[in-house]
Order: C-alpha cells, then structure tokens, then sequence
C-alpha cells in the first residue's frame, strides 16, 4: 500500500547527526499517522532528495527505525511501516512521542525510588579515583549553555551510578539517559530550577565524599523532590 496523502512538510536539518534527525522526523510523521502500518516509506533515493543529503545518510536513519521495529525494509517491496506491536516501545524516543509530557511525570516517580538508594551505596562503595570524576561532574556552573549543563548533570548521575559497583543500576540509569537529558533541557528553562540542582549536587557530592550513606540517601531524595518541582512548574505553563 502506497501513501496517497501530498508531501509531508519536514524540517531543515541541523549540520551534525543529520541521520539521526531524519529518523526522528520520519518517526514523528509515523506516530502522527501520516504513514500507517502497511504504509510504504518513500524509496531512498526521494528521501535524499527531500532532506538535500546522500543516501548513505538516509540509509543510516531507516537503519535506526529498522532498530527500534518501526519498519521492515523487504527485497522488492521497499520500506513499510510495521505494525505498533513489533515497535520497541520502550525506546525513549518511541516512548516520548507517543505518550507525550507524562512520560517525565513517570520518569520522576522511578528516578525516586531507585536513585537515594543508588546515592547511598555510592557513599559506602566510591574509591578515590571515582570520587576524583565526580568532583569534577558535581558543580553545575551558572555560565553554562543548556547542552553544557545537559551533559554536566547526566554525568555526575551516571558516576554516582558507576559508584555503586551495580552494573544493574548502571543499566537501569543508562537505559533512561535520553529522557532524562530531554526533561534536563526543559527544568534549565525553569528561572531558578540551576541553582537550586547546583545546591543539591555539591550537598549529595559532600555526603558522598564523606562516606555518609543516610546524608547522601536524604540529600538525593530533596534532589528529585527539586526536579519534581521544577517539571510541574513546566506543565503549568
């Protein structure tokens, strides 16, 4: 089955991760029902043409849809969209754009439950070294651009994570990085929402650094609190 509907309208690209770019465009046109299950994707060679890049580019982008199950690329009957129930849809970026805004709100009530834990078995299992790269992760400087600050915040969470010596937590943070790095771009925006996650870093770091579970346990606890906060004063607006 082809799609009759006119051209869909995509976006201009960015210079970097141009297949990256593209892959979450053609999955928001999916999501949103412009190709439906069945539905045959316009060849490599159109889409090229349609995103002004090579079709290596292209090629990389349907590769990361056929990834996530999104669509089956078949000798002779080019891409098709599958079917919802062969998405992987835990993937992030699935799982953002199709259950919107709440996905943060969920994000939060996990992130609660597991990271002052987390946090306290760091304070007990951190060595030297760790404590030396999260030091250097722990402050969050008020000069710094929003993807600085992004990157800044998600590494101390993941050192504190690799502090533990849990491989399991590790992965448990590691498989949420793209939401929480989404929902850290959103709080930045918040007036006040840096300084107070700055406050909460170095007081966690502290606890951390002086081997007290409970202060680093409680310390992370106000932390998410603190993002909790600064997500419903997003949804507010």
């Amino acid at each position: 089955m082809v799609n009759t509907m006119e051209n869909p309208q995509f976006q201009s690209l960015r210079i970097e991760k141009l297949g990256e770019q593209i892959s979450l465009q053609l999955l928001e046109k999916i999501i949103a029902g412009y190709y439906q299950p069945g539905d045959r994707l316009p060849p490599e060679r159109d889409l090229a043409e349609l995103f002004n890049v090579s079709r290596v580019v292209v090629r990389e982008a349907l590769g990361s849809l056929l990834a996530k199950g999104i669509i089956s690329v078949r000798q002779g009957l080019g891409t098709t969209v599958n079917p919802l129930d062969e998405w992987n849809t835990l993937d992030p970026q699935v799982l953002l754009l199709l259950h919107g805004d709440n996905v943060f709100g969920q994000l939060m009530e996990t992130r609660r439950i597991f990271e002052p834990e987390m946090a306290a078995l760091a304070a007990e299992r951190i060595t030297a070294e760790e404590l030396e790269l999260l030091r250097a992760n722990s402050d969050l400087p008020e000069d710094d651009t929003v993807e600085e600050h992004t990157e800044r915040d998600i590494n101390f969470h993941l050192q504190i994570a690799k502090a533990t010596h849990n491989p399991v937590l590790l992965m448990v943070l590691t498989a949420t990085t793209d939401l929480l790095r989404e929902g850290r771009r959103r709080i930045f925006a918040v007036p006040g929402e840096l300084a107070k996650a700055r406050h909460w870093h170095l007081t966690i770091f502290t606890a951390i650094e002086q081997c007290d579970p409970q202060a680093a346990r409680d310390a992370m606890a106000k932390h998410m609190e603190q993002v909790q906060k600064g997500l419903e004063q997003i949804e507010k607006k």
